[in-house]
């Protein structure tokens, strides 16, 4: 089995925000992005694929609740 990763520029692109705004989100209470799994010196840093993915999986229902009046309380449950 092969890993797969995504580096910053790819994470960039893909949820269309700056490097920046990936840290910001990795600093959130409520789900915050998975840090990086190696960083190197400058912003070369790598993602595990499936991490991220299992965040946008959270980052859905998270959203869906809200969409519903849901409280982050009754989703722990």
């Amino acid at each position: 089995m092969s890993d797969s990763y995504f580096s910053t520029r790819d994470l960039c692109v893909r949820y269309r925000c700056s490097a920046r705004t990936l840290f910001r989100r990795m600093k959130r209470e409520i789900n915050p992005f998975p840090p990086p799994c190696m960083q190197h010196a400058g912003s070369f840093n790598l993602w595990d694929a499936r991490e991220v993915t299992e965040w946008e999986q959270r980052e859905r229902a998270h959203t869906r609740a809200r969409a519903f009046g849901r409280t982050e309380e009754s989703l722990a449950l």
